[in-house]
């Protein structure tokens, strides 16, 4: 048997002794590694852990193990998060993320921040501190513009001011957004997340021209597919006792459900669902 499987089955070992009361000390046991060979037992065990469904207690221990061979490794820290976050777990699944946090800003990096800020945003609603990680984004990177999981953070810190009711705030933000993207040599046009967002912005503040000029730019970048925007230029159109608008905008959301603001994980803002428009068809009827 060769050192390296020796190796790796005394790791093992001592990674599902860390359960018992009489554990000992990793560094004990793995002092002698080199970095390489701590990597590639650290790494294995990851790999391990993705053949279990995410959420079960052994995809976590094999997530525990590797941490524990490789304590500083940001990645593998922040997606056992995920698992705590899947099993209802919210406190140990946070405690775990701020974890993965303090050791990538402490190097000056932001992963781990972009996802936090993200699910403080959508998964639980948690605007000023969304907008707090926002902000120390672009503090570390120095940038306006970066992305969160997938979104542009000016996105979302500017969903977090809207659902504050901090309009004027809101508005700079998604307004900036666009600004930065076209520096980047982005079509803008694309941005319906970000003119719906103003759009709503505007309707709240009763700025209804502005809004609507907003909602229909949501349209042209959603490829005129987005029931979430004619239901909420329905609304205005019936505010403004515009009824026959407001029928058609009612009707076009209604023929178009499969193209909802539908996300796996989170329900976004203004998510508009059948049984809403169905109640403003039948008032307008």
């Amino acid at each position: 048997m060769s050192l390296k499987k020796v190796l790796f089955i005394i790791v093992i070992s001592f990674v599902f002794s860390c359960k018992t009361e009489n554990k000992m000390s990793s560094d004990k046991l793995t002092d002698k590694l080199t970095d390489k060979e701590r990597d590639s037992i650290a790494k294995r065990f990851d790999d391990i852990s993705v053949y279990f469904i995410q959420p079960s207690q052994i995809h976590r221990e094999y997530k525990d193990s590797a941490i524990a061979i490789h304590p500083e490794k940001v990645d593998y820290i922040q997606r056992l998060s995920y698992s705590y976050k899947k099993v209802g777990d919210h406190i140990k699944a946070m405690e775990i993320l701020n974890k993965a946090v303090d050791i990538d800003t402490a190097k000056g990096q932001v992963n781990a921040l972009q996802y936090r800020a993200w699910t403080l945003l959508y998964y639980y609603r948690d605007y000023e501190g969304a907008i707090k990680d926002v902000d120390l984004i672009e503090k570390i990177t120095g940038d306006k513009y970066s992305a969160c999981w997938g979104e542009p953070c000016g996105l979302q810190k500017g969903e977090a001011l809207y659902k504050l009711g901090k309009y004027d705030e809101a508005i700079k933000e998604f307004i900036t957004v666009n600004e930065e993207e076209e520096k980047l040599g982005f079509n803008i046009t694309d941005n319906h997340l970000v003119f719906f967002y103003l759009g709503r912005c505007y309707a709240e503040k009763e700025d209804y021209k502005n809004a609507i000029i907003n909602f229909e730019k949501s349209l042209k970048g959603a490829y005129n597919m987005f029931p979430e925007a004619y239901y909420q230029l329905g609304l205005i159109y019936k505010n403004q006792k515009d009824y026959i608008k407001a029928k058609e905008c009612f009707l076009k959301a209604k023929e178009m459900p499969e193209y909802k603001m539908n996300e796996p994980y989170f329900e976004r803002f203004d998510e508009v669902f059948p049984y809403m428009i169905e109640k403003e068809l039948k008032e307008l009827n």
